[in-house]
């Protein structure tokens, strides 16, 4: 893993912040998290992208752009495999022009999960070729102040990807995130955001079955404030929502053959507030920002598991009402250890209450089954500033019970789980 950062370090002349700024990329707020909450298979929340002051913020909230002038990033948040490079240009004092490029996996378009884990595509019988089609996402936003108070920002992302052999699969994702914020008195700021996704899946198996999308579309809103408790402190309230909806039609090849259908509905809802704690010690920046809160998912989904003619689908499977309560609480610090080196450390324990509807086909409805889980997670991270250039890394907690390797002589395997360079100009 050492050795992939090293090599990326330098192909990429890129970094992360300038020196004497503690701000990163979504690499530092994965470290300060604690751990995403998991809500469902494919669907994860972690408020520390809004609540923590970051320039990761500016995708949930594009009018942050101007905080962000003349820097460029890449930003490696999914393995060695996925991530994002981004690119912040400033057109005037008030006006920034974001461009960035992602790579992911498909599975916002293919795969969404039910709290119970199973989809639309599932119920359709889908089976995935063996290779991902990677999504290649290309993005232009803009943020700018208008007047004293006021800030606007929207951005927009297309991917594509076609597969050919085989069976032969056409992708497209399209996001757009657009926001404005007040900035009330001196100290104090209230933001809102909307989201929107749509995408489109075709696939073409090798026998002949053929996958199409019978409907997919998220929608999001989200709010936070920030308002001045003390001289050192902010609080930092936020309310996130999402639905997202989608059907999966599938034809087999095959005389007589009708079409398996399946759908789902997802929706989910997070709400709760950090104390942000902001000072000096010995002249050097430190952030302490405890918080709790409450994420909701509740979902349905239904399919006919045998083809059937065409025309109304006997829906024989049935996922109703399954839904999964997380009451959370944590902190974030960060601290600078000398000029050049900053700690980061998230704690996080979360409750999962998780109710299963019923589940079987063609049966009578079963009772429902309840389950509840504590989980416990810790993360750290480390970012190190040299001649202007920064490295952020997202560290495994296990490096520091088994210290360096040459020392010690405990490996510890992916020690750096993400990674993030950034530079920024004037």
């Amino acid at each position: 893993m050492m050795k992939k950062l090293l090599t990326a370090a330098t192909a990429s002349a890129l970094g992360l912040l300038a020196a004497g700024s503690a701000f990163a990329t979504e690499t530092r707020v994965n470290s300060m998290s604690g751990g995403a909450i998991q809500l469902t298979g494919t669907e994860a929340v972690n408020e520390k992208v809004l609540t923590l002051k970051d320039q990761a913020n500016i995708y949930p909230f594009p009018q942050y752009l101007p905080d962000y002038k003349n820097s460029v990033d890449v930003d490696n948040t999914a393995g060695a495999s996925y991530g994002s490079m981004n690119v912040r240009y400033a057109l005037s004092d008030e006006a920034v022009l974001l461009l960035y490029g992602k790579r992911s996996a498909w599975l916002p378009v293919t795969t969404v999960q039910s709290v119970a884990g199973r989809s639309a595509a599932g119920d359709a019988g889908y089976i995935p070729d063996a290779a991902d089609p990677t999504n290649h996402q290309f993005g232009i936003g803009f943020g700018m102040k208008a007047g004293e108070t006021t800030r606007l920002g929207a951005h927009l992302g297309i991917g594509g990807a076609n597969n050919s052999g085989a069976q032969t699969r056409d992708n497209t994702l399209v996001d757009f995130n657009a926001g404005v914020g007040f900035d009330v008195g001196e100290t104090n700021k209230l933001d809102f955001g909307l989201g929107l996704r749509f995408g489109s899946f075709t696939q073409q198996g090798a026998q002949g079955d053929l996958y199409q999308p019978n409907g997919l579309f998220r929608l999001g809103v989200l709010f936070k404030g920030e308002f001045q408790v003390h001289d050192i402190a902010w609080l930092v309230p936020y309310l996130t929502f999402a639905y997202d909806t989608r059907g999966i039609s599938h034809t087999a090849n095959q005389v007589g053959d009708g079409a398996k259908q399946g759908s789902l509905s997802l929706t989910t809802l997070q709400l709760g507030s950090d104390l942000s704690i902001r000072r000096k010690l010995f002249d050097r920046d430190i952030i302490i920002q405890p918080g709790l809160g409450l994420a909701f998912a509740t979902s349905t989904v239904s399919g006919n598991s045998t083809p059937v003619p065409a025309g109304p689908v006997n829906v024989v499977n049935s996922d109703n009402s399954s839904n999964r309560v997380v009451p959370y609480y944590g902190f974030s610090a960060e601290a600078h250890a000398f000029d050049w080196m900053l700690l980061r450390l998230g704690a996080r324990q979360q409750i999962v209450m998780t109710n299963l509807g019923n589940t079987a086909a063609n049966g009578a409805p079963s009772n429902e089954t309840h389950t509840s889980t504590v989980i416990n997670t810790v993360t750290t991270g480390m970012g190190f500033q040299l001649m202007g250039w920064t490295l952020d890394i997202n560290v495994n907690p296990a490096f520091f019970n088994q210290g360096i390797a040459v020392a010690t002589g405990n490996a510890t395997a992916g020690w750096g789980v993400d990674w993030a360079l950034y530079y920024k100009w004037n």
